[in-house]
């Protein structure tokens, strides 16, 4: 199979011919249609997993199951499905018996069986996911890890009917949430530190969009404040300000990995007004699951840039400048 291979930290990605991998026991063989290139696979490149050189990366792999392991029966040759990041804790310990796998100490990942830049990719059957009747392999890419993490987000927020929503960093993540949070029949305000994306947010399904700056806490107060703010902004002092601009009893729920310093909440703003900061990422797998179907009935539409599988160093560097209008996938064998 082809492959794209990180030989070294910092350096091109190598299209490489590798042996076909076979399932053991509790695995299966996807042929990879579609890879969504995410922020994570940067901080792969640079080497902050620690994994040794030779990797093969990409999590948010599509495609079809082409062979089956000894024991998998939820399964057949031919699904399509879509592998996320937490495949398969060890099924004994705490977490895993209360159902959180993905909190297990020996949790198994794309880390350890290889990721899905690659023709071909080895998964365990309990990290594949079905894809719906309606969906695309490209659309469908960015959900399995951008889309999941927002639906998560979203739905940790416990959002009440007749409350506010707030998308603070609308890009890869954020114009998802957007989109999930107006499915779900919330009213929904996007805020920029852009100008020049207002309508485009508008035509997202945006109700209102604020142009908010580096502080935007001030100018969603003059708004009338938020009951839930879902933040996937890298910038800490944009969260910091934001968490001020919840009304009472509001929830921050962060999403992002701040790339300036930790975020620093008032703690006299967060008792005042009993307001709540949260971490979310990946959690329920129904939360996946109605992310999917959203995307399938088409009242979510990812915006996607799309390359072959022959220009992801291309691809990456866009990422790094910033430069992708939202998501990129990666199309891989052919169909």
């Amino acid at each position: 199979m082809r492959a794209l291979v990180i030989t070294a930290y910092n350096q091109p990605w190598e299209l490489k011919t590798l042996p076909d991998p076979r399932p053991g026991p509790g695995q299966v063989v996807v042929r990879v249609r579609a890879s969504g290139m995410c922020g994570t696979d940067l901080h792969v490149h640079h080497g902050a997993f620690g994994l040794p050189p030779g990797i093969v990366a990409g999590h948010e792999p599509v495609g079809e199951i082409v062979e089956l392991g000894a024991g998998v029966t939820d399964l057949r040759v031919g699904d399509r499905v879509g592998v996320h990041w937490h495949q398969k804790g060890c099924g004994r310990c705490r977490a895993c018996q209360s159902g959180h796998h993905a909190a297990c100490p020996d949790v198994q990942s794309w880390m350890n069986l290889g990721g899905g830049n690659s023709e071909l990719m080895l998964a365990w059957a309990q990290g594949c996911a079905l894809l719906p009747e309606g969906i695309s392999y490209e659309a469908a890419a960015p959900i399995f890890c951008a889309g999941y993490t927002v639906m998560s987000g979203l739905r940790n927020a416990d959002p009440k009917p007749g409350e506010r929503v707030a998308i603070l960093g609308v890009g890869g993540l954020g114009h998802l949430a957007l989109q999930f949070s107006r499915a779900l029949g919330l009213e929904t305000w996007a805020i920029t530190g852009q100008a020049n994306k207002v309508s485009e947010l508008k035509a997202m399904g945006a109700h209102e969009v604020l142009v908010g700056g580096k502080e935007p806490g001030p100018v969603m107060q003059e708004a009338g404040g938020f009951d839930v703010v879902l933040s996937t902004t890298n910038a800490s002092k944009q969260v910091a300000s934001a968490f001020g601009g919840l009304r009472f009893g509001g929830r921050l729920v962060n999403m992002g990995v701040t790339t300036d310093g930790p975020v620093s909440i008032d703690p006299l703003v967060a008792l005042s007004g009993q307001r709540q900061f949260r971490g979310s990422s990946q959690d329920e797998r129904s939360d996946l699951v109605e992310a999917l179907e959203l995307v399938a009935a088409g009242k979510v539409k990812p915006a996607l840039e799309i390359y072959p599988l022959e220009k992801a160093n291309e691809v990456r560097d866009r990422l790094a400048a910033g430069q992708v209008r939202y998501r990129a996938v990666l199309q891989h064998a052919a169909r």
